[in-house]
């Protein structure tokens, strides 16, 4: 055994880190994030804030490579719920996915690996086991602050952050109500009846299944009929709503029917319509004369509106 006095130093093990210097570790630090995919491969970067005391957060900008092109994500994580809103989105939607753990709560059995100098500092390296995968953290021997931490999820997919700034983050806060977007909502209804969506108020007025054209001289191929169907649409939403939407005509057979050319005016224009604005016009179908129970439905983002016309 060493004595202080030979001027040689005693290794602390990994029970007295994990137990005490962590313990009383940073409140809050700024992150850089990247993960790779278990073929190799980064899957996203970014940064932005985690929160370790009094409980964990999280608030980042993340930016993904995981389909064709890259994306932007934002990502918070606070009081244990999960919210994801994509470059394109202006709300929040709850994710049922939980980001990465980028602490090193839950784990158990520490090791210590051995010593490292991450950006000039020394530091202890670490190990254990977390929900059965490896997370590895350095940390900084002068004040017990963890500098990296990498953990891995059960797709194999490795994260690690990186932290290099500490206790000066501004608070991270859940989305207000008004910033989340509600759950999907699919509604159904028939002739006469109004669904509302998020964003639109959706009205099938009136449905003719055997419709006679405006225009004499225009008929349906021979088997087939014309179905034309009156629509309402009200924006109810606070920004501009575009009605390029997806009518779709299906029948009991599960065959999908296309819009064809209109044989009865006003058609329903395609366009855009400000908070408050409504726009309704007949859509025209030509389906097998043999086609039963007709639906028309209409997806707008994830809600989806069902109207039985026959």
């Amino acid at each position: 055994m060493c004595a202080a006095a030979a001027g040689c130093s005693v290794q602390p093990s990994a029970t007295d880190l994990w137990g005490r210097p962590l313990q009383s570790a940073a409140r809050n630090a700024h992150a850089t994030v990247t993960a790779a995919g278990r073929v190799g491969g980064e899957a996203l970067q970014g940064d932005g804030t985690v929160v370790f005391k009094p409980r964990t957060a999280m608030s980042l900008h993340l930016r993904t490579r995981l389909g064709v092109l890259p994306g932007v994500l934002d990502v918070l994580e606070v009081g244990g719920v999960t919210y994801q809103r994509a470059a394109a989105d202006q709300k929040w939607q709850r994710s049922s996915t939980p980001p990465p753990d980028p602490t090193w709560d839950g784990a158990s059995d520490p090791r210590l690996l051995g010593e490292d100098t991450l950006v000039g500092d020394p530091a202890w390296h670490l190990k254990a086991t977390r929900g059965g995968s490896a997370v590895e953290m350095w940390v900084r021997k002068s004040d017990g602050y963890p500098l990296q931490v990498v953990t891995r999820n059960g797709a194999g997919t490795v994260f690690r952050f990186v932290y290099d700034r500490f206790n000066g983050a501004t608070p991270v806060v859940a989305p207000s109500p008004p910033e989340i977007k509600p759950p999907a909502r699919m509604l159904s209804g028939r002739v006469g009846d109004t669904l509302s969506l998020d964003e639109a108020r959706i009205t099938v007025l009136s449905s003719d299944d055997n419709a006679v054209p405006d225009d004499d001289s225009v008929a349906p191929r021979p088997g087939n009929r014309y179905v034309v169907v009156e629509v309402a649409v009200e924006n109810t939403g606070t920004s501009a709503l575009s009605t390029f939407l997806d009518w779709r005509l299906t029948d009991s057979a599960r065959d999908s029917w296309s819009q064809a050319l209109a044989v009865r005016e006003p058609s329903f224009a395609a366009g855009e319509l400000a908070p408050g604005e409504s726009a309704r016009g007949f859509l025209t179908y030509e389906v097998s004369a043999a086609a039963t129970r007709l639906v028309l439905s209409v997806k707008l983002d994830d809600d989806t509106a069902t109207f039985a016309l026959t």
